[in-house]
């Protein structure tokens, strides 16, 4: 099988191209006939064969005779009718050149079907919303020449120049209302936290709101917030943290409930802060961690032995212990140390100690030798003058509570033969019998005024009058014997326990019982309840199921449950710092929440 020449290659190309041409114009007669024409001008075959030939004399194809032929159509010249070339043209013209092909038409060729009827839409501006669009100002005359522009503009930066701070910030809120769209998008450009943009000037902590507020203000403002919020203040800022950390503020905290401690406890703080007296910062901390360890019921507990009996009644002060025993001595610790020797013991009682009361270096005790006896407890580094001083007899039963009150200097007792007596505190003279109750009075409570409050074994809680003796009120609820009474430190509250086991919570001013506490409702005690004190937010109490409890006053809630001891708890007395209890195994036990 021989090589395809190239003229044999070039006759197929040419008959390729003249099928196409003849499909074209059967499937589109249309196209060709209806189409505006511009017909190329003729001339003689010679002519035109000339154009097309190639250099080796071939005719080329078609197409390519087309391409060769269109671009240059513009530069030829339509020969002049009568001339000679357009008469040959006319009577021996090449069907090849007459055909509708070379009638080229301006149509427009697309992927759309001959049928598609291009429709015209209606050209709709685009409106802009009326607020965008900055309205030119009729009453504005724009500057012609810039040069005028130019001299007002250093006119107006030479004057700006010269203001203060304050007549700045004037004229800047006089002329922003006149600024218009461009004006403000090119200020709000300004602001993004990459830019320093507005606030590359300004001083630091411009925002701040403690940056323009009075001092006083903002100590007012910050005492007002709870301990967290007031610490969390002092790490936003360097201004935060020196008002964060004002004396003042902590100050008032600290005096706010639950924070509060009594005074006595509050000077004894104060004396661990000698070097910094105005770190309240530093005593508020310890008020806080000492709350969080009484709610957790944390504490080291310290035991005192040394009685033979079963302890019946105690009381402490900063740095001692005294405690009053069945086995009818008083025994005064030393809460500095556990020494033995450091233990001091009176004796003068001939029957069990059953109450006591210290005031300051005074000491009244009361026994069931039916007297009461008044202790001086002066001790100094060099001597001590330890000894009873007065001894009052007047009862015909056992005295069962004691109390004493040293600006009034009286002692009042309550006793097994349903009275009460007021005794002079130097002379050891009766003033006043007070008779009321059908029972034993098993305990009294004085307050700061002429009130005084018993509880007796005729279930009833009685209230008095001292300046007159009369009896001016009278609690009843509980189903058994009231064994103990106290008040909280505003005196609003009196609060009652019985041998029901129950405590009672009563409004001072209506005298009704506002909530009671038991073992069912209230995971009370499931004893007979012994002992009571309160003071602004807690209740303490001791029962005879060998636990001592602490008791929300507010909301009659128990906070925690103490137990260490093996037997029923007798007595118990507390501060802000400490827990003193007694019990019938022989022990005092202190429980400090300081520690912890």
């Amino acid at each position: 099988r021989r090589e395809p020449s190239s003229s044999d290659m070039k006759g197929n190309l040419n008959r390729r191209s003249h099928s196409a041409l003849e499909l074209r114009r059967k499937k589109f007669p249309s196209q060709c006939t209806r189409s505006t024409t511009t017909s190329i001008p003729t001339t003689s075959t010679a002519v035109v064969t000339a154009a097309v030939k190639g250099e080796d004399g071939a005719v080329p194809p078609f197409h390519h005779q087309l391409s060769l032929l269109l671009p240059h159509h513009n530069q030829l010249t339509l020969p002049n009718q009568d001339s000679e070339e357009f008469l040959l043209h006319s009577s021996s013209s090449s069907p090849a050149f007459s055909s509708p092909e070379f009638r080229v038409g301006h149509r427009k060729f697309n992927s759309l079907p001959p049928s598609y009827k291009h429709r015209k839409r209606p050209y709709v501006p685009f409106k802009a919303e009326p607020s965008l669009i900055e309205k030119p100002c009729e009453d504005r005359i724009p500057f012609a020449d810039p040069a005028p522009f130019q001299e007002r503009l250093i006119a107006l930066k030479s004057w700006v120049s010269e203001l203060s701070e304050d007549q700045k910030l004037s004229v800047v809120q006089s002329i922003f209302p006149y600024l218009g769209g461009r004006q403000l998008h090119w200020i709000h450009s300004q602001v993004p936290g990459d830019n320093p943009g507005l606030h590359s000037r300004c001083h630091n902590g411009c925002t701040d709101p403690l940056q323009v507020l009075p001092a006083h203000i903002i100590i007012k403002i910050l005492g007002n917030l709870d301990p967290l919020s007031l610490a969390r203040v002092a790490r936003v800022s360097t201004l935060w943290n020196h008002y964060g950390r004002s004396p003042s503020v902590w100050r008032s905290l600290c005096n706010r409930v639950p924070w509060k401690i009594s005074k006595p406890c509050t000077i004894a703080q104060m004396e661990k802060f000698t070097g910094s007296p105005s770190d309240w910062r530093g005593i508020f901390i310890e008020r806080f961690k000492l709350r969080r360890s009484w709610l957790a019921g944390q504490s080291h507990v310290r035991t005192f032995q040394g009685h033979n009996g079963g302890i019946s009644c105690v009381q402490f002060d900063a740095n001692r212990i005294v405690s009053g025993s069945h086995d009818k001595t008083i025994k005064v610790w030393n809460t500095k140390t556990n020494s033995p020797w450091s233990v001091m013991t009176l004796t003068g009682h001939s029957g069990e100690v059953r109450c006591l009361h210290m005031q300051s270096n005074k000491l009244v005790s009361g026994s069931t030798d039916l007297t009461i006896k008044v202790w001086d407890l002066d001790t100094q580094p060099d001597w001590s003058s330890i000894a009873c001083r007065v001894t009052m007899v007047g009862h015909s039963d056992t005295v069962r509570c004691v109390q004493m009150d040293l600006e009034r200097n009286i002692v009042i007792s309550g006793s097994y033969d349903s009275t009460l007596k007021i005794w002079n505190l130097h002379t050891g003279s009766l003033e006043n019998t007070l008779r009321g109750h059908s029972g034993y009075v098993l305990a009294i409570h004085h307050t700061l005024g002429p009130r005084l409050i018993s509880g007796s074994a005729d279930k009833s809680v009685r209230i008095w009058n001292l300046d007159s003796g009369n009896c001016v009120g009278t609690l009843q609820g509980h189903k058994e014997a009231v064994t103990c009474v106290t008040m909280d430190s505003a005196e609003s509250r009196i609060i009652t326990g019985s041998l029901d086991r129950t405590i009672r919570l009563w409004c001072a001013q209506s005298l009704e019982c506002q909530r009671t506490l038991d073992w069912m409702s209230s995971e009370g005690h499931t004893g007979v309840i012994r002992d009571l004190q309160a003071d602004d937010w807690r209740v303490i109490s001791a029962a005879d199921d060998k636990t001592i409890k602490v008791w929300d006053l507010v909301t009659g809630r128990r906070l925690v449950t103490l137990k260490s001891h093996t037997d029923g708890v007798t007595c118990v007395q507390f501060n802000d710092f400490y827990i003193v209890s007694g019990s019938y195994d022989k022990t005092v036990k202190l429980w400090d929440f300081t520690v912890c």
